[in-house]
């Protein structure tokens, strides 16, 4: 005889063991920690003197605009367009500088263009920038992004000086930004847990750089997953 009570209490059953075995299969919330890197003014600028003492003066190409894009070879070989960061131009010293709330750094270069109406234009000068910081999470790069806000020229006509302006700038939107600071290898870790038989990996969830003077402390948060 069909006993609706016992029916109930077998659906009940049912259910609650359909809901168990679902709360079973959830995954584990993220687990997250904050830590805080202080980085010195000082270790970027030696930095710099290593790369003039040790290697070649960092160049890049001028980006050549439309008008002088038919210039010969030979023209192109006997002036090539570019730039040559220099450690020192009129007294100024290439130098990173951590100012409150933003990165500035006066940048000593030299340079060529090969112009088809003012022929090679060979000048040096200084460009004063600032840095922007950005934490890329889903490629997990600090970086930078670097804009001219001041440039002063030698040897260069005055008609010719915003052009050279915007094609440095160009030749850093077109070569080196976004500047890389940190990289993956350098923001995310996997640390063993021998004990447990199996590792975790410390990736960075998020980067706030607070920039003071002379220091810029990068506040990073940490979430913490199974190593696969």
């Amino acid at each position: 005889m069909h006993n609706p009570g016992r029916t109930l209490i077998l659906i009940s059953l049912l259910l609650t063991s359909v809901s168990a075995f679902g709360q079973a299969k959830q995954p584990h919330p993220s687990r997250i920690g904050e830590v805080t890197v202080t980085v010195k003014e000082q270790f970027f600028n030696s930095f710099l003197e290593a790369i003039f003492d040790n290697l070649k003066a960092p160049s890049t190409p001028l980006v050549i605009t439309e008008s002088d894009k038919n210039r010969t070879d030979e023209a192109a070989k006997s002036c090539p367009s570019a730039i040559t960061l220099q450690r020192e131009n009129s007294g100024v010293k290439t130098a990173v500088k951590f100012v409150p709330g933003k990165i500035v750094a006066p940048l000593a270069f030299s340079g060529a263009y090969n112009s088809t109406l003012l022929g090679c234009l060979q000048f040096q000068g200084v460009a004063y920038t600032e840095w922007t910081l950005e934490f890329d999470r889903r490629a997990q790069v600090l970086q930078a992004r670097v804009k001219i806000t001041d440039m002063q020229l030698e040897n260069v006509p005055s008609l010719a000086q915003g052009s050279i302006v915007t094609l440095v700038q160009s030749a850093i939107d077109a070569r080196i930004n976004p500047l890389k600071i940190l990289r993956p290898e350098q923001l995310s870790s996997v640390v063993p847990i021998a004990p447990s038989g199996g590792s975790l990996r410390l990736r960075a969830r998020e980067v706030k750089p607070e920039v003071v003077p002379g220091l810029v402390h990068l506040h990073l948060t940490y979430e913490f997953l199974p190593e696969k």
